[in-house]
């Protein structure tokens, strides 16, 4: 049984240029098998082959996205849908092909084919409520059947690695003899540290000698940042853990799965632990829990469209008795400056996640699904004191002041000019690093126009090598593009490429319509979507504008 939404969503790709993607990087797969050997170099450079690879494993990278949607918004079929995909997986062997698809475009430098495909399908998938038990009833029919659609899908990633293009995957041994001790959980790391104390990376040998052979369960999760990086983390209904076990080899046959892993440990602090020299353990019987605390789970993050409701139908003026915020500098690896803005509600409840107007804050349903955003609030003098709840809606801890201060709403059909900017700059000139400007320019006229620019580059200790990689990018109302350039040394001297200027679009979503009210502001955008947004006035003159996430100051 095929998957409509999925299928659909496939066949809309042209619409924001997947598609072409596909092709092009099938085409780059092909110039990169140039020296393939003799029995794979046919179907290598086969590029109706090829694509059928791209296409298999952009399914898979879609099906992956749908199900990580349909569990943002906590609907009830993720279980048994997520099931059904590692089993749909296990029985096409997609694992092996997506491994192999993504080392090659690792070895190209360029990003995978797929990146573009997965917010366009969260979103298809979050704006249809009937979306997440439709795909799990037509995943548990089967799901699509790969080894029909795309025949050579697997033949071609087994030529690649025949041909010596990319590493294949190499197999996770399994454990021989009977597992025999006590199994260790992700929330129990915490424990082990204060129990062992914390290390940084170390041997294989010097683990052992450590702490000898441990035995770990958990759940296997993907880096989304970092596609061949994997962990195990620790879930529960509605909580997950905040410790990690990083795995360090690849998991992608098991992602989805939860696992025992016998294996040493090269690297322990209180927030994870690095597990290596690992073995997959089949028969877990003769294994006990260990007796170390465990650390509670927290709550998930709850997507905003859980929460939120159309404009007005919200927390009501009268219940809302102000809006506060407070800001300072994070010179933590970089510079930005942060703000955390608060609702105090009449009752003394105070809320505090803000991305929405508070017209919009579905007050009912936030209590319910994340009560730990939620506390009491009280006059201090000229300021505040306010005291946090937990996850469980607890009392959590005293009271504290705060130098939180209240802000105006915006005055009906309000009109802004000039120029507003929001700067930050993440590492350092020595490990490498990012500038980055955002900006938006207001007319009287009810106009508006985004943009951005950003500069990266690595730092000194990568010169000292004699590698230097530098991009650039940027956008406004007119268009955007981006250029990228590196030096290599070598043994035979430096090498150079460039990029070149690469224009990306027209401008259209980043200038339209703006509209002022109360504390939001309506951007009515010239592609045609919309956004609402929290927004204020942060101080009296206009010289500093609150949107979205952060304050934008006027340019001099």
């Amino acid at each position: 049984m095929r998957l409509p939404v999925l299928r659909a969503a496939f066949a809309a790709r042209a619409a924001f240029g997947a598609t072409t993607a596909s092709a092009a990087s099938a085409a780059a797969l092909i110039a990169l098998s140039a020296h393939a050997v003799p029995d794979a170099r046919s179907l290598v450079t086969d590029s109706a082959a090829m694509s059928q690879l791209v296409e298999a494993v952009s399914y898979d990278v879609m099906s992956e996205a749908a199900i990580g949607a349909c569990d943002d918004i906590g609907a009830d079929a993720v279980p048994a849908m997520r099931e059904a995909w590692i089993a749909w997986r296990a029985r096409y062997q997609i694992a092996p092909m997506r491994v192999v698809l993504t080392r090659m475009m690792q070895r190209r430098g360029a990003d995978a084919p797929w990146d573009k495909l997965v917010e366009p399908m969260r979103q298809r998938v979050l704006s249809d409520p009937q979306a997440c038990a439709t795909l799990a009833r037509e995943w548990q029919g089967g799901g699509k059947d790969v080894a029909a659609r795309y025949p050579q899908a697997g033949a071609v990633a087994r030529a690649i690695v025949q041909a010596n293009l990319v590493m294949p995957i190499t197999p996770l041994p399994v454990a021989a003899e009977p597992a025999r001790g006590q199994v260790l959980l992700p929330s129990q790391v915490i424990a082990l540290t204060e129990q062992r104390g914390n290390w940084l990376v170390i041997s294989e040998e010097a683990a052992r000698r450590k702490l000898g052979v441990v035995y770990v369960k958990g759940r296997v999760a993907r880096d989304m940042r970092r596609p061949e990086n994997f962990h195990l983390q620790q879930e529960q209904g509605d909580r997950i853990g905040g410790q990690l076990i990083h795995l360090k080899f690849n998991a992608e046959p098991w992602v989805g799965r939860e696992i025992v892993l016998r294996g040493v440990v090269t690297s322990l602090n209180r927030l994870s632990m690095d597990l290596a020299d690992a073995a997959l353990v089949n028969d877990a019987s003769g294994l006990t829990p260990s007796p170390l605390a465990q650390t509670p789970l927290a709550r998930k993050a709850v997507a905003l469209r859980r929460v939120s409701t159309a404009p007005g139908k919200g927390l009501a003026d009268k219940d809302l008795a102000a809006v506060v915020i407070h800001g300072q500098a994070n010179n933590l690896n970089g510079t930005r400056w942060e703000e955390d803005v608060r609702f105090l509600l009449r009752d003394g409840s105070v809320y505090g996640r803000t991305e929405m107007p508070p017209d919009q804050l579905d007050v009912a349903a936030s209590r319910r699904l994340e009560p730990q955003r939620w506390g009491r609030w009280r006059s201090a003098g000229k300021g505040y004191a306010m005291q946090a709840q937990d996850d469980d809606g607890r009392t959590s801890g005293d009271w504290r002041p705060e130098q939180h201060e209240a802000v105006r709403p915006w005055p009906a059909d309000a009109r802004l000019e000039g120029s507003f900017s929001r700067r930050s700059v993440t590492g350092s000139m020595i490990t490498g690093g990012t500038s980055a400007t955002r900006g938006i320019r207001f007319t009287k006229d009810g106009r508006f126009e985004r943009s951005f620019s950003a500069i990266s580059s690595t730092g000194s200790l990568q010169a000292i090598t004699g590698t230097v990689i530098a991009g650039s990018s940027h956008g406004d109302g007119k268009g955007s593009s981006s250029t990228g350039s590196s030096t290599v040394s070598t043994g035979l001297g430096d090498v150079g490429v460039s990029s070149g200027t690469r224009t990306k679009d027209d401008g259209a979503s980043r200038r339209g319509r703006y509209q002022l009210s109360g504390y939001a502001i309506t951007l009515e955008y010239d592609d045609g979507h919309t956004e609402r947004l929290l927004s204020f006035p942060v101080d009296g003159d206009n010289r500093s504008v609150y949107l979205g996430t952060g304050s934008y100051d006027r340019d001099k």
